[in-house]
């Protein structure tokens, strides 16, 4: 069984993450407000001692690396196609995670994304019978399972999974 404080910061994740996905997938569009709920709790669970060892600096790191890599793929990506590829509510949600989980955690972040937006979209696409790849794909839902994905694994003690360095 759980203690109180792990399952605390698992629950105020998960419900944050879940409302941002919904909202995501039904408009597009990452909230701002629940955006900043979400780094808030996720600061004050690194000051107060996070449950899976993430300090407070590795989490203002995590924030700076997670941002900064996502405004660096956002604007690189956006060159490329000529218009705007990714949202501005993506970086933030990565970045908000990076404050749960510390810079370590980005590679998972963005493999779970990639691969769980990939495959929402290939599952619609085989619903609706017409490929989804050529219009808009949230990527908000898939970052958002990464992100609760990788804490429940930092949770669980994952021996492969080190967020934060000896």
């Amino acid at each position: 069984m759980m203690d109180l404080w792990p399952l605390s910061c698992l629950l105020v994740l998960a419900a944050c993450l879940t409302w941002l996905a919904v909202v995501d997938l039904r408009t597009g569009y990452l909230p701002d407000a629940l955006q900043a709920v979400l780094a808030a709790s996720g600061l004050a669970v690194a000051f107060i001692g996070s449950p899976i060892g993430i300090s407070w600096p590795a989490a203002l790191a995590g924030a700076a690396v997670n941002g900064g890599v996502f405004w660096g793929l956002r604007w690189l990506v956006s060159r490329l196609k000529g218009r705007e590829a990714m949202g501005f509510g993506d970086v933030k949600l990565v970045a908000a995670g990076g404050l749960w989980l510390g810079p370590w955690a980005l590679p998972f972040i963005m493999a779970a994304g990639g691969i769980l937006t990939l495959g929402g979209a290939v599952v619609v696409g085989a619903v609706r019978r017409k490929p989804v790849w050529r219009g808009e794909m949230p990527l908000g839902p898939g970052l958002a399972a990464g992100i609760l994905g990788t804490f429940v694994a930092a949770l669980a003690q994952v021996t492969w999974l080190m967020l934060a360095p000896l």
